[in-house]
Parts: structure tokens; sequence; C-alpha cells
């Protein structure tokens, strides 16, 4: 989470209801820093809930950033938060599984990532409605390309391999049959591979202008060559199948046997490796006339979602080959890999939902999203067994971020990001802060005189739920 730098939203001189002022952001992350340090001091690890901060913060980030209208900031946008919302899936994914065995344990990790994403979207004002919307279906749409291009590598990638294999099955030597059915198959591919390279190749644009007519005739006879070779060869596919469906394939084949081998034997390499090359040509040629055109006919949603894409597909298969090393549990990883996003969407979903639904109000989600958090971290220190003092503690910082949270969204609505209001902020952050120690001080002194008279009213689990109850109380009054 960051408390500085560039401000990754844009908001107004005056009346804009982004996010809160920085100095009340400030006080509401200290709180949530404090409760995090607390709760992994108590474990015996003190970054244990700040550990994954990192994660959080880049997919706040990303989805700031996927609001943006320029293609950079889109693409950085969909890098930033697809990845790190993965990984924070999967986190979540394992808590829901620590959570048969520990609930304790799962509610104080999902407490301390949501507050932890509260903080770092009220800082960048990237948790409302729209900026949902908009991180769900552009990343969506960025996914679904992904998918798309993975189907495409790997039917290439079969389809080079069996060609490959095919090749050198006629190079070392076949029978007349496959010899006659591999040598035909391999000019089918190698025919229609140059016909598309021929098409996406800028030949008579380049050449001179007196000789455009005469290289246009002249490549247009070149493809219609082409394309009878392929009906040629394809048709002699399916006249030797017949044959050999009447039985009369082997017979017709044996005088022709050696020179149909020897040919095959000849040409299997070239023929693929013709293929092969056609359809690098093509794709290159594509890309750089896509690249100097540019993309006018495409909206930049589109096209930062199919840059996003690409990217994926790449680290994808450059961190393959070391998760194969693992054996069974990184092969296991990379089937699972590409259906993580499907979480990060229903969450996004289950957002949209709270939002139109009115669980999650609109001007103080963040602040909203920051309390839930504390007070889930509450409720499962009181589970997990820490003192009541820590349940307290966080239950009372939901309520002071709540209040210092809202107070400074109240500002910025009326006053903007321009004008100087740090002591104000500070004033009343500095109250809020007092009234919550205050009454974890009374809470405190309460619990202790209950255990000097061995009261079992009172446990820490029981008086987090009671002070849960305040709180969703003065919640709604604030309301």
């Amino acid at each position: 989470m960051a408390i500085g730098g560039t401000r990754l939203d844009t908001p107004s001189a005056v009346g804009d209801e982004g996010r809160p002022r920085g100095a009340s952001l400030t006080v509401v992350a200290v709180v949530v820093v404090a409760i995090l340090a607390a709760a992994g001091y108590l474990v015996g690890r003190p970054l244990a809930f700040t550990t994954f901060g990192l994660f959080v913060g880049l997919t706040s980030a990303g989805m700031a950033l996927l609001s943006r209208d320029r293609l950079q900031p889109k693409v950085l946008g969909h890098l930033l938060f697809l990845p790190a919302a993965v990984v924070l899936a999967a986190l979540v994914g394992a808590s829901g599984l620590v959570a048969l065995a520990s609930p304790a344990v799962a509610t104080l990790v999902a407490g301390a990532l949501v507050a932890m994403f509260g903080v770092a979207a009220g800082w960048n004002d990237a948790f409302d409605r729209p900026t949902v919307t908009t991180t769900l279906v552009q990343s969506g749409l960025s996914y679904l390309f992904f998918l798309v291009w993975l189907i495409v590598l790997a039917f290439v990638a079969g389809l080079g391999l069996l060609g490959w294999e095919l090749a050198g099955s006629l190079a070392r030597g076949a029978g007349p049959v496959a010899a006659f059915f591999g040598l035909f198959e391999l000019l089918g591919v190698a025919a229609p591979c140059l016909y598309v390279a021929v098409r996406a190749l800028p030949t008579v644009e380049l050449a001179p202008a007196h000789r455009r007519s005469t290289a246009r005739a002249r490549y247009g006879r070149l493809k219609s060559a082409l394309l009878r070779v392929t009906l040629v060869a394809w048709g002699a596919v399916i006249l030797g199948l017949v044959g050999l469906a009447a039985g009369v394939g082997q017979a017709l084949l044996s005088p022709v046997g050696g020179p149909i081998t020897l040919l095959a034997q000849v040409t299997a390499i070239p023929l693929l490796a013709v293929a092969a090359l056609a359809l690098l040509a093509a794709v290159l040629a594509w890309a750089v006339r896509r690249t100097t055109a540019g993309f006018e006919s495409l909206s930049t949603r589109t096209v930062g979602a199919a840059v996003a894409a690409v990217c994926y597909s790449l680290a994808l298969f450059v961190v393959a080959p070391a998760l194969l090393r693992l054996g069974y549990v990184g092969a296991t990883a990379i089937l699972v890999v590409p259906v993580l996003p499907l979480l990060v969407y229903v969450g996004l979903v289950a957002v949209l939902l709270g939002f139109y639904t009115g669980v999650l109000p609109g001007r103080a989600a963040t602040s909203a999203v920051v309390a839930a958090g504390l007070v889930a971290m509450g409720l499962g220190g009181a589970l997990y067994g820490f003192p009541s003092l820590f349940v307290f503690a966080a239950v009372a910082g939901g309520l002071v971020v709540w209040d210092v949270g809202t107070f400074g969204l109240g500002v910025t609505a009326e006053l903007g990001h321009l004008p100087e209001t740090r002591r104000l902020e500070l004033y009343h952050g500095v109250v809020a802060v007092g009234v919550g120690l205050v009454g974890i001080a009374g809470l405190t002194v309460l619990d202790l005189a209950r255990r000097s008279v061995g009261s079992a009213v009172g446990s820490p689990t029981t008086m987090g739920i009671a002070v849960l109850g305040v709180v969703l109380v003065a919640i709604g009054l604030r309301g």
C-alpha cells in the first residue's frame, strides 16, 4: 500500500467524491498496519499478515490503470491486476481449505487481505462500481483472448510435432503407401501456406510503380497455381484412400513404389520447412503491417486486452519448463493457473452485486471494506485465542477507520483535493483514535473485572460478537 507518490486517480479541484484526503487515509493506513503487526506478533511471525501486501497493492493499482484511456496504462493495468489477483485468489482458495481445519486462521487471513485491499484501493480511488465494472469487462476480455491464444498455440504446436514426425519417418524411408500419402499431405499443406504468405507479403506494393501491373498479374498466376497444387494434392490423397478401400491401392502403387519413396525422402524436410517459413513470414508481415498502419479500426480496450493476453501466454510458456521439473505438483500448477482467474471474476461479480444491492456503499466502499476486514480480524483473533485486548483493538480500529475514512470523504466532496485541510483531518483522526483507545481501555477493564470474579460471561468470542453488534448499529446510525 502506497502512502504517497504519483496519483493513479484523476481528481478535480472541487467537489470530487473520489478517495478521502491524504491525511485521513494516512491515519487509516497506520491503524491497519498496527493491527496487522499486532496479529503477526501474536502468532510469532511479525510479517505474517503483511507478506501479500505487495500483491494487494498491485491489484489495486491495476484496477486504477484499467480505467485510463491510453493504451500503455491499460496494458500495464492488465499486467499488474490479473497476475497479482490470481496470487491472491490462490491464497483465498487455500484459506478456504484451511477453514475446514482452522476457521480462525482463515478469518484472520481473509480479514487482513480485505483490510489491506481497502487501504490500497482508497489511495488509488479504485473501488467504486464503474471501476469494478471496467476491470471485470476488460480483464475478462484479456482472459478470453488468453484462452484463444493458448488453443491456437496448442493446435500449432501439435500440428508442428505431427508434421515433424511425418517428415522424419518419410526421410528415413517408408513403404510405398506411407510415402505416397505423406508426400501428398505435406504438399497439400505447403502449397496453401505459400498461398497465405504470397497474399500477406506486400510484394506488389514494393515493386516499382511502372512494373506493378506486371507484378500483380505474375503473383495472380502464382496464387492460382498454388491453389491448383493444393487441390491436386488433396485430390490424390482422397483417390488413394478410395483405392485402399477398394483393395486396389497397393497394386497400383507397387510399380512406382521406388520412385515415390525416393521422392518422399528427398522432399519431406524441405516441404515442411517451406510450410513453416511461409506461415512465419505471413504472421510477421501481418504484424508489421498492423503495427505501422495503427489500430484505428480497433478500440484501445481490445488492443490492450490482446497485448496482455500475449504477455500472459509468453509468461506461462517461460515458466512451464521450470514447473514441469517439479513433477506432478508443477504439472498440476500449469493446469490450475489458467483456471484461477475465474475465481477473480467471481469475486468481481460478487462485489458488483454488493454495489447494486446497496450492501457496499457507493461513496464509502473503501472505508467499509477496511472496517469489515478489521472486524473480521477481531473475530478471527477471538476464535484463535488471542488476548481480549487484541479483539477489542481490532473491532475498535474498524470503528475508527470507518469514522476517519468517511470524514475524509466528506472533506473531499466539499472542498476537493487542492485546499490544505491536513490540520482539520489530523485533529479529527487524533480524536477518533483517542476515543477508540478509551473504548479499548474500558472494555479491557471490564474484561479484567469479569475474570477477577470468574464469570463465564464475556469470553473473547462473545465480547467480539457483542462489539460487532455495536459496530453494525454505529454504521447504521452514521449512514
